[in-house]
């Protein structure tokens, strides 16, 4: 009888651990320990891989990123590599395919990956709030304004280019009436980089060609444009465009790091402005997704984003 007692005090105990252990209370502890881990390892990511479109050659941007891949290494605490890609596409599809985890993108690149990938932005220069396009034309082509490009042969950037394509093939369609597609001398030709097309220009093959504001404003200080040979004829109105952009896979809060790295960009410390210099900053700002909505309309109304 003694024996018989024993045995229905441990199995009710067992029973009462049991329940104990399965009981709806226990679940939302686990599940918060879970996704705490789960935050802890995404936060602590081994390597953090960085791009960003090629607007000038691929090898030199890679040479001049070091300072930002030491200061990333540092404020986010984990090794950060930057890793070139060949053209504007291949970042876009990097990055959508999560095997680059933030990426230095254009307006319209941006775009292009927030349709196709979910990407966020995270930051932009200043400046990238009213960015600008500079057309050029060859000093013996008889181009004197936008309107002589009638007719003639011209360059663009890369064809997802914002400031070195969508943006001047804008502004031309809807300022000087000029249809890239039906007023040219041919088909445009596309350099594939901002540096490329002032080159072009500057040589004779083309008789104009649109870039970004900031590298002809760089080669022309740097002397690597001759002037005698190229000459600036009209800048664009302003329009946003560069922006950090993180795939949409990255964690929230590794997101968030990397945007701080970044606004806390200070130009009085000595460690921040080679940071500063290279991305051509004064300082960072948020951005948003709508700050992009208008770059997306315009992609949609010229056809280049389907």
């Amino acid at each position: 009888m003694k024996r018989c007692l024993v045995v229905k005090v441990w199995t009710a105990a067992i029973l009462t651990l049991a329940m104990v252990a399965c009981s709806p209370k226990a679940e939302p502890e686990t599940a918060a320990k879970d996704a705490g881990v789960k935050e802890q390892a995404a936060a602590e990511k081994t390597v953090i891989r960085v791009t960003g479109i090629p607007d000038e050659n691929p090898t030199e941007l890679q040479r001049k990123n070091a300072p930002l891949v030491a200061y990333l290494t540092e404020e986010l605490g984990t090794e950060v590599t930057y890793v070139p890609v060949t053209d504007y596409g291949a970042a876009v599809q990097a990055l959508a395919a999560g095997q680059i985890d933030f990426a230095w993108l254009g307006g319209f690149t941006h775009v292009q990956a927030r349709t196709m990938a979910g990407a966020m932005p995270l930051t932009m220069r200043g400046i990238d709030r009213d960015f600008k396009t500079v057309f050029i034309a060859n000093a013996q082509s008889g181009v004197e304004k936008v309107e002589d490009i009638r007719g003639k042969t011209m360059s663009f950037g890369s064809k997802s280019s914002t400031s070195g394509h969508l943006m001047p093939r804008h502004f031309m369609k809807t300022q000087f009436s000029l249809d890239v597609a039906a007023d040219l001398e041919g088909k445009p030709v596309f350099s594939g980089a901002h540096d490329a097309t002032a080159k072009i220009v500057e040589s004779g093959k083309v008789a104009a060609g649109a870039l970004n504001k900031q590298v002809w404003d760089r080669m022309v200080t740097q002397e690597k444009v001759d002037t005698t040979k190229v000459k600036l004829i009209w800048t664009t109105p302003g329009y946003v465009d560069y922006v950090w952009t993180a795939g949409k896979e990255v964690d929230a809060m590794l997101q968030d790091k990397f945007k701080q790295a970044f606004l806390k960009l200070d130009g009085t410390n000595e460690k921040h402005q080679a940071v500063l210099a290279l991305q051509g900053a004064a300082k960072f700002v948020p951005a948003a997704p709508s700050d992009f909505d208008a770059i997306e309309s315009v992609a949609r109304e010229t056809g280049l984003l389907k």
